[in-house]
Formats: C-alpha cells, sequence, structure tokens
C-alpha cells in the first residue's frame, strides 16, 4: 500500500524514562522516494558547530561533502575527522573520487580536517640475522557512522557514498540525545587510541588526541620501514621505538592521477 513507504515521524505522546529519541530513517529508491538518511544527515551538518566525526568505509560522497564544505566555511571552528580504509589505486573505480573529496577537503581546510586510518600490528619471529619481523595489518574499517557535536548519532548500512543515500535500500537508526551520543562518542574514540588514555573533555583536546595517536604511530611505522621491516632481538623485548600504540594512522592519499581505473561517476561507487 502507499503508506508501506511512509517514515514520516509523528507525534510522541509521553516520553519513555531512560530512553533516548531515536527514528529509523532509510533510503528507497524510485517508485518510493524515501531519502530520510540523507535527510537527517544533511540536517545535523547544517546545524554543526564543533566537530563531524566519520568512519566509514567509504568516503566519496559529493552531495555531503559539499555541505561539509559551505558548514566549515560557515564556522570557522568546525573540525571534521574521517576514519577510513586504503583504496586500491588498481581495482577501485571510486578512487578518483576518495582522492578528489580528500584534496578539496584539505586544501580548504587545513588542520581542522584530518584523514585516518586504522591497522593492527604484531611480530614474528622467522629466522635468520634479522630474526623479528613487523606485521601490520590494514584493519577493514566497514562501519557507517556520523556523530555530530554530541548530539547526533546515525549508523546502519548506508554508506558515504552516493549510492547509498539515492539508489540502493539502506536503512539507518538516528539517534538524538545528548547524553547517550556523548556516551558513544568517548567509547569509540578511546577505542582507537593507545591503552589507558585519558579522554580529553574538549573537542579540541581529543581531535588532538587522535592526531598525535597517528602521528607518533606513523614514526613507528617509518622505524621499521628503515629497517627493512626486520630487526634483531635475539628474544630481548620489543624496544619503543619499534611498539605502536592504539589503532590509529594517517591515511596518506597519493593524488587523483594516479588512479589507474578508469572513473565511472560519483553516483556509481
Amino acid at each position: 500500500s502507499a503508506d508501506a513507504s511512509r517514515y514520516d515521524l509523528g507525534p510522541v505522546a509521553a516520553p519513555i524514562a531512560g530512553g533516548v529519541q531515536a527514528q529509523v530513517t532509510a533510503t528507497l529508491p524510485a517508485p518510493f522516494h524515501e531519502y530520510a538518511i540523507a535527510e537527517t544527515w544533511l540536517n545535523a551538518i547544517r546545524q554543526a558547530r564543533e566537530y563531524i566525526l566519520i568512519e566509514d568505509q567509504y568516503f566519496r560522497i559529493p552531495m555531503l561533502t559539499d555541505e561539509l564544505a559551505r558548514r566549515m566555511e560557515a564556522m570557522p571552528s568546525l573540525r571534521v575527522v574521517v576514519i577510513t580504509k586504503p583504496i586500491s589505486e588498481w581495482t577501485d573505480p571510486g578512487c578518483a573520487w576518495t582522492r578528489r573529496t580528500h584534496e578539496q577537503m584539505l586544501a580548504r581546510f587545513g588542520s581542522r580536517y584530518t584523514l585516518l586510518q586504522l591497522q593492527a600490528f604484531d611480530t614474528e619471529v622467522t629466522w635468520g640475522i634479522d630474526e623479528t619481523e613487523s606485521r601490520f595489518q590494514n584493519m577493514d574499517v566497514h562501519s557507517k557512522l556520523l556523530i555530530v557535536d554530541d548530539v547526533f548519532l546515525s549508523v546502519g548500512s548506508c554508506n558515504k557514498n552516493n549510492r547509498g543515500v539515492v539508489y540502493e535500500a539502506e536503512l539507518n537508526l538516528a539517534v538524538h540525545d545528548r547524553a547517550w551520543v556523548t556516551a558513544a562518542r568517548r567509547r569509540v574514540v578511546a577505542n582507537m587510541l593507545p591503552a589507558g588514555t585519558v579522554l580529553a573533555e574538549s573537542v579540541t583536546g581529543w581531535f588532538n588526541q587522535m592526531i598525535q595517536a597517528a602521528q607518533y604511530n606513523d614514526r613507528i611505522r617509518a622505524n621499521w620501514e628503515a629497517e627493512g621491516d626486520d630487526i634483531s632481538l635475539d628474544g630481548r623485548p620489543l624496544p619503543e621505538m619499534y611498539r605502536p600504540r592504539g589503532f590509529l594512522y594517517t591515511l596518506p592519499m597519493r593524488s587523483v592521477s594516479r588512479c589507474l581505473i578508469e572513473s565511472i561517476g560519483p553516483d556509481m561507487v
């Protein structure tokens, strides 16, 4: 029936004790034309004042990036941090759009925008002179998370690409509750930082903690690379200069021209 495609939020008679304000949101393409996920994301971004945190397997969504840029221009203190995963220059048709998005954001907003990735680390004892080898493993970020100002959170099946908010069938949950979202954001960020980190209360504080943690691990990764990813320990403990902390690393992006597969357009990737 026609009512089956409706996702209107009706009046609430009385709040539920101990509950939070939440709404199931959807993307349903034609003929249903339901775009509640995009609507909630755009409304939240248009009201952002302090920060926007994105964790997603993709970050190539022009219709959302345009709103991010407009809001960052309007709010000079607004910060954006994106956690995503590396893309293949050889096989990913979204390579060009991902890198174009990053280049535009970095060029316009500098240190107020940062792009990070997650990696796990271990060592393996093999044989020979340099018997201890590093094992850095990219973590397959598959979350689809958007948090704004400790007020709004959206999570579900919808990725940060145009397909997810226009053409596919997707389902998310949007939460509007300061206490609940604050607690969720604290758990998410703390899980990425080095164990035992006392999470800063201010946005500037925890934003910088994330960047500093990534920069520290970048230096550790460089130390391993300088050794050819293997060192000689002879049973000694791993020195601190070879020991990453937490899971955050900077996500390097080469230029769009390095993408070797032809882009098929922003709406298809």
